[in-house]
């Protein structure tokens, strides 16, 4: 895989070129540093959904082929609120059961 260097400009730029840097996000991703150090990536709105959703895809079907050779191995299991409890715990974050449910459906 080929990476492309991206576009970089200084945080100092941005009250200058603004209209200019986002005319370039809206092409490719725009690497703003600060202090000559990169800090942040400036991208298209549906660029930024569009990586989402694959990431979130891409999540579902990792946590599909776990489930999937859980199954095939006779593991032991435990309860969906008990699954749940557990990743809120280790990530320290709520998590809404309705949108996994229906996320789930989907894949």
């Amino acid at each position: 895989m080929v990476v492309k260097a991206l576009p970089i400009t200084p945080i100092s730029d941005l009250r200058i070129k603004a209209r200019e840097l986002i005319a370039t996000a809206r092409k490719e991703p725009v690497v703003i540093t600060q202090r000559g150090r990169p800090q942040v990536v400036m991208l298209a709105y549906e660029s930024y959904n569009e990586m989402v959703a694959r990431l979130e895809a891409l999540e579902d079907a990792r946590d599909a082929l776990i489930i999937e050779r859980a199954l095939a191995q006779g593991g032991e299991f435990v309860s969906f609120d008990e699954m749940i409890e557990d990743y809120e715990q280790a990530h320290g974050i709520r998590v809404d059961r309705e949108e996994i449910i229906e996320a789930a459906k989907r894949v």
